[in-house]
């Protein structure tokens, strides 16, 4: 007799499930996952859109097309995507998990990005999923990566293996949330290496992040990538800055 079913009646009678979001009942069959007033909260990204870089159009009667970025300047990433619109309950949800360290939140937010789907993006075609990482000092005064807890909950879930050291900041960054695009370009240029090239040589890199907002980190990551040999670079991220 299978005693799982008897042992997760009981937790829940006694520890009855929660909206890992709002904190309510979830009306939800995935006890982990946000219930379905949170989720109608949440931007999802769809088509139209540039299928390189991820760009949402304004327009829904657009088809899919290079935006003007990506038509002037070659990516070192092949494709990015992001899950949803960083807007409103996604913003509220990272601030919780980053600033107020409410690592919890890690498990349904790395579950919409394991259940991401896209023909065009396929999560399962990847080697290696790798997270982009901090400099020491930074995560010495947070305490953790949440790019590291979110690929970590990809790597899980989709059974992919991970590498949290294959990228290396090279030194401390300003915070680019105050910075404009240029800044932010100049603010991590060379910011970031592979000191063991064998561990990603020709691995299909799968590169996690929390926020995609002028793309500067993610591409500065994907180069040093290629540089050392990766195939290729996909980068998903929870959420896109419009």
């Amino acid at each position: 007799m299978n005693a799982a079913p008897f042992r997760r009646a009981i937790l829940d009678f006694f520890l009855p499930p929660k909206c890992p979001f709002c904190g309510r009942k979830p009306d939800s069959p995935e006890p982990e996952g946000p219930c379905s007033a949170c989720l109608s909260r949440l931007k999802f990204l769809r088509s139209p859109r540039c299928p390189c870089c991820g760009v949402a159009f304004p327009s829904p009667s657009d088809s899919d097309h290079l935006c003007a970025e990506c038509l002037t300047e070659e990516r070192p990433f092949r494709r990015a995507r992001a899950v949803c619109a960083y807007e409103g309950l996604i913003i509220e949800v990272l601030s919780k998990l980053k600033y107020g360290g409410l690592t919890r939140l890690a498990k349904p937010l790395g579950k919409l990005l394991a259940d991401y789907q896209d023909p065009e993006f396929s999560l399962s075609e990847s080697d290696l999923v790798v997270p982009v990482p901090l400099h020491p000092a930074r995560l010495r005064e947070r305490g953790f990566n949440q790019s590291v807890l979110l690929a970590r909950q990809v790597s899980r879930r989709c059974s992919i293996p991970i590498n949290f050291t294959a990228l290396h900041r090279t030194r401390q960054t300003q915070p680019q949330t105050q910075l404009s695009g240029a800044e932010r370009r100049k603010n991590v240029r060379g910011a970031f290496e592979v000191r063991k090239t064998k561990e990603v040589e020709g691995k299909r890199i799968l590169l996690i992040d929390d926020v995609f907002t002028t793309g500067a980190t993610s591409q500065e990551c994907a180069s040093a990538l290629r540089e050392a040999g990766a195939s290729e670079v996909h980068v998903l991220t929870l959420a896109r800055v419009a």
